[in-house]
Formats: structure tokens, sequence, C-alpha cells
């Protein structure tokens, strides 16, 4: 304090500084020579054998892909509103992959009526036309982000699963009030068409915004595995199941099996009733979604 003091009142001269930074140098070179003369022989040797080791051991890459991996995969399974929304995603493809093989039935009976293989298709690109373009208008035209608005949050996640609910129901009834005969190749796109528009117009929109608030792990590395191993595992367990459903009426005698092949589960074909229970179960998932996220922006205003 004495020489910061003699410092300040310009008593001390620059060979003085140098002199008086000498000095300081010194002590702390004596300090830590007066240290290491306290060590014995045997913690000095203690000390290396922990530093060799030290240096044995390989370096851990924490930003390596296993372990984000890993730590993308702890985190969903640690979170139950990240399990609800990769819960979610997963009855949604589902749902898209059971009515993706009503339908290739369709299409194929349409095929088999006289129709070719170009006109089906070209009557198939019209209809995902029509759809991208009522998606684009609806999102350009803010209408979808005012439907979002007025449903709320919970709203507009149970929206999708409740019009594909509907839409099964009415693919259902249709098959019971004609003695199962297959529904219009028409009435079923629309129905199905309608589903994804409004997916991409609405509930998209709605489910990134789930994300918000959340860890930076949650964000970036469980959400790349949400995103994608919901719709594989969402296709892959739909696909098992109509095997499986099959494999059992087979076994077992369950159900009506026609002359040409077609199988009927208490009035209904199997994709029909699968995609029925499914999404029963979406609609019951998405309201969880929603009151998960509820209880989570509570607690977030709290802490504002």
């Amino acid at each position: 304090l004495s020489s910061m003091k003699r410092v300040a009142s310009g008593s001390l001269s620059s060979g003085n500084l140098a002199n008086l930074a000498a000095q300081q140098q010194g002590r702390k070179s004596n300090r830590s020579y007066s240290i290491s003369e306290a060590l014995t022989e045997k913690d000095k040797d203690t000390l290396s054998k922990a530093a060799e080791k030290l240096d044995d051991q390989p370096m851990i890459d924490d930003s390596s892909f296993k372990q984000r991996l890993l730590r993308g995969v702890t985190t969903i399974l640690r979170s139950r509103l990240l399990m609800a929304i990769f819960t979610y995603n997963a009855l949604y493809a589902s749902t898209s992959v059971l009515l993706s093989f009503q339908r290739a039935e369709l299409v194929a009976n349409r095929s088999s009526s006289g129709t070719s293989a170009v006109s089906n298709t070209a009557f198939l690109a019209k209809i995902n036309t029509a759809s991208s373009v009522a998606v684009f208008a609806l999102q350009a035209s803010g209408l979808g982000a005012y439907i979002a608005n007025s449903f709320g949050q919970r709203g507009a996640l149970a929206l999708m699963p409740i019009i594909r609910l509907c839409g099964v129901f009415l693919l259902g009834y249709w098959h019971l009030t004609s003695n199962g005969k297959p529904p219009d190749l028409i009435m079923f796109l629309v129905i199905d068409e309608f589903t994804k528009v409004i997916n991409f117009a609405i509930a998209k929109p709605v489910r990134e915004n789930l994300w918000r608030g959340l860890s930076a792990e949650a964000r970036y590395e469980a959400k790349p595995i949400v995103d994608t191993l919901a719709n594989r595992w969402g296709g892959g367990s739909a696909a098992f199941l109509v095997s499986f459903i099959n494999r059992i009426t087979d076994l077992t005698g369950l159900g009506v099996v026609k002359e040409n092949g077609e199988r009927s589960i208490f009035g209904f074909p199997p994709v029909l009733l699968l995609c029925m229970i499914i999404s029963a179960w979406w609609t019951a998932v998405s309201a969880d979604v929603g009151n998960i996220r509820r209880k989570i922006d509570i607690e977030l205003k709290k802490q504002q």
C-alpha cells in the first residue's frame, strides 16, 4: 500500500519501479520454492504418478455424434413433454400409413375399372397440387394463424386428430351402409388431404412452438430425434400391426374373409378399425400435450 501511495504521489522513479517489480517476483519464486521444499519425496512421487495417469486417459469428445445422440435420447426419456410430443408425432404417422394402405387399394380398384396408370398418376398429382395450393393460401392469407389463435394451443393441437377421427368414422359408416363396398376415391382423398392441409397450415406451426423456452439439449439434440424417429416408429408400427392382425385372423378365425380376400372385423376393414383406435388415442395425447405445455408456460411466467 505504501508503494502504491508513493507511485500515486509521483515520488517513485522508473528505476525504483523496476526494483520493486523485481523484489515482488523474487518473493513469489521464494514462496513457490518453499512450498516445493515442504513436499516430501513420497508426495512428489504420488503427484507425478497422478499426472501420468491423467495424461494416459483419452480425451472425451462431448460434441461427437454418439454423445449428442445419447444426450438427446436421455433428454427425451426424462421429459414428459418430449415423450408426449414423440407419441403425438408417431400416432400421426401411424394413421397416415394406415390410410395409405386404403388409398393404394382404392387406386388399384380404379385401375381395374379401365383407367391407365398415366391417368391415375395425373389424377393424384392434381389432388396433391390442390392441397399444396390450399396450404399456401391459408398461410399466405394469415387465415391459418387466425384459426390457430382462435382455437388456442390446446385446441389447435387437438384439431387435426379430431378431424382425422371424424373422417375415419365417416369411412367406417360408408362400409357399414354399403355392405363392405369400398368408399369412393374422391371422398377418401378429400378427407385424407384435408387433414394434411390442417397439419401444414395450422398444426405444424403450433407443434414447433411447443419447443419454446426449453433447454438447449431439448431444442438442438432431442428435437431432431423426435422429428425423425417418431415418423419412422409410427410408420413401422402401423405396418407391423396390419401384418399382425392379418396373422391373428388367419390363426383364430376372427372376423370374416371374403372370396376376394378382403378381411373385415366387426364389419370394418382391419385398416380402418386400427385407424379408429389410433385416432382416438391420438386425440387423447393431443389434450395431454396441451395441458403439459400450459403448465410449463405458467411456470415460465412466474420466473419472469
